[in-house]
């Protein structure tokens, strides 16, 4: 995201205060933390944010739900960003946020996350491998998260922030069937005339 989106906007001003206040470290931890990852579910969810952005709650209610909920676990800062959402009817935002947050981290400190989605398993050598290759094109602070769907039949998906890979057979057989229903066949094709 740019830095010029509602987002950046609001991720670029609490880095910044952050900064200014010595605990953007843990701002940012704890950015990760409401977002959740893939072995852990995220503290600030889509169904928690549909919650609390509901008009018959009422702001003052929501921000007191937050307050209670994540006043003990995430910095003041934080806080008080999720309460100004509130205020300015953008808490559904708060993710793309948070996420931004660690994007400008990760970039800063030059940290790329590599999301791989394999249809099976992957071996620790073959992963091993993936992981040395992915280094050389993308630098040492290059973080691999792989999973496993079995839905993909074989082959991989690989992201990369913005950039996405798909190189799984699902999707060539998708692929293969569109370009056979699209064929163009003669109208003579299954006359009973022969030339």
């Amino acid at each position: 995201m740019a830095a010029g989106t509602v987002a950046g906007v609001y991720a670029q001003a609490l880095l910044e205060l952050a900064s200014e206040r010595g605990n953007r470290v843990a701002i940012v931890e704890s950015c990760r933390g409401l977002l959740g990852g893939p072995n852990r579910p995220a503290t600030l969810s889509r169904g928690l944010i549909g919650q609390l952005d509901d008009p018959r709650l009422g702001k003052a209610k929501a921000k007191a739900v937050l307050n209670s909920a994540l006043g003990s676990k995430i910095e003041m800062e934080l806080l008080d960003l999720l309460s100004l959402l509130v205020d300015r009817n953008r808490l559904s935002d708060a993710p793309a946020v948070l996420a931004e947050v660690v994007r400008i981290e990760d970039e800063a400190v030059g940290r790329v996350v590599v999301h791989i989605v394999t249809a099976s398993t992957l071996s620790s050598d073959t992963l091993n491998n993936v992981v040395v290759a992915l280094m050389r094109i993308l630098g040492p602070g290059t973080e691999v998260q792989a999973k496993v769907d079995p839905k993909l039949i074989g082959g991989m998906t690989v992201r990369v922030g913005d950039v996405f890979i798909d190189g799984c057979i699902h999707r060539k057989l998708i692929d293969m069937k569109s370009r056979i229903l699209d064929v163009q066949l003669p109208e003579t094709l299954w006359s009973s005339e022969e030339p």
